[in-house]
């Protein structure tokens, strides 16, 4: 494994933790799950330690370091129950409940550490789990999601998606905060705020599908008519975009959500896109005939935000309106509700706050986005 392979296994790992806390809240609907807190997993009087070491061979040194943090756990309070949820390359899934030898053999040198007494105790109490590799687990979790959720495949893979970024949200905050049950998952489905990967899932979905996925969930209309609001769509520019194709993210836009007197312009931000590129678009745009608003008002003017937010739902003239990233926020707190915010990520989605629609979609470049919206 060179060095580069740590961080990639490290954060697969990780993954591996979070998959296994949404099969135990899916597995127990009414408990509240703990993650990042006793131990990587907790709930009731149940304590879970995961370990996934797909590049590594099982041997009895490879686990002790966890066995050690468990039985100290243990020795604290012995009204709990403990396991050790682990994956190595050549060990078949099994439940492996401990005998004191085999236990010795596991501390090795500690053994003599702990009085046989508690040792005793310790292994009535806990067990060993060879579980699944990354990928069984993973489908095993869709499919499980699949049956409680009443999706079909293309929308489990989304949710799961959105059900691992909560789990990555609730996991940098207050220790007190990180738990988790089947209710709140219920909840996510409906929430404001939904970022969606696709990095992981591509061998999954396919580009095709992912596409077509995003398209059917967030931008095929419900209902005959479009709701009158004010939306913001944020896209970020790979380096090798060309102006045509943002030329016809500009029009699309405008077309599917500019209604004169029932729809107002949707606000347009490209971001690390060069400013001679959106020069050259914004000159192309009017040579064509098709006006916009920037909050300017001739070269070399100041940005204006109460020009850019006017209410300007009659005016035929105007058919977008262009912001640029470092005065998002004034137009968020502006008088102007934007109710409704598409992120077209590649990497990293921007953080914004709002108490409306926020839905953050990574692609994997720019043009893409022509296929979803």
């Amino acid at each position: 494994m060179n060095n580069n392979d740590g961080g990639y296994y490290a954060i697969k790992g990780y993954i591996y933790q979070f998959d296994k806390t949404l099969i135990d809240v899916l597995e127990n609907p009414n408990t509240e799950v703990e993650f990042e807190q006793k131990q990587d997993i907790s709930y009731q009087d149940f304590v879970i330690q995961v370990k996934h070491k797909e590049t590594q061979n099982y041997y009895n040194s490879t686990i002790r370091k966890p066995v050690i943090q468990l039985i100290d756990l243990f020795e604290k309070n012995q009204s709990q129950k403990f396991c050790l949820y682990c994956h190595f390359k050549n060990k078949e899934p099994e439940t492996w409940n401990l005998t004191l030898e085999e236990f010795n053999k596991i501390l090795g040198d500690k053994k003599n550490e702990y009085d046989e007494e508690l040792k005793e105790k310790f292994i009535n109490n806990f067990y060993i789990e060879f579980s699944e590799d990354f990928e069984s687990q993973f489908m095993n979790l869709i499919n499980l999601i699949k049956f409680l959720f009443k999706f079909n495949d293309d929308e489990a893979y989304l949710y799961h998606s959105i059900f691992r970024s909560k789990l990555l949200d609730l996991s940098i905050k207050l220790k007190s905060q990180r738990k988790i049950k089947k209710s709140d998952l219920d909840n996510f489905i409906n929430d404001t705020e939904k970022t969606i990967f696709y990095t992981g899932y591509a061998k999954y979905l396919g580009k095709e599908k992912y596409e077509k996925c995003i398209k059917k969930e967030y931008f095929t209309f419900k209902e005959p008519n479009i709701n009158n609001f004010e939306r913001l769509f944020i896209i970020d520019c790979d380096k090798e975009v060309g102006i045509t194709d943002l030329n016809k993210i500009v029009y699309k836009l405008s077309k599917k959500y500019f209604r004169v007197g029932k729809s107002p312009q949707p606000f347009l931000c490209f971001i690390n896109c060069e400013n001679e590129t959106l020069i050259t678009l914004k000159n192309n745009l009017i040579d064509a005939e098709f006006m916009f608003n920037d909050g300017t008002c001739f070269d070399g003017s100041k940005f204006r935000l109460d020009k850019l937010i006017e209410k300007e739902l009659g005016n035929k003239k105007i058919s977008i309106k262009f912001i640029r990233e470092k005065d998002i926020v004034k137009l968020l707190v502006s008088n102007l509700k934007i109710q409704e915010i598409f992120q077209f990520y590649l990497e990293k989605p921007l953080n914004l706050e709002t108490e409306y629609n926020h839905i953050k979609i990574q692609i994997e470049d720019t043009k893409q986005i022509l296929k979803m919206i």
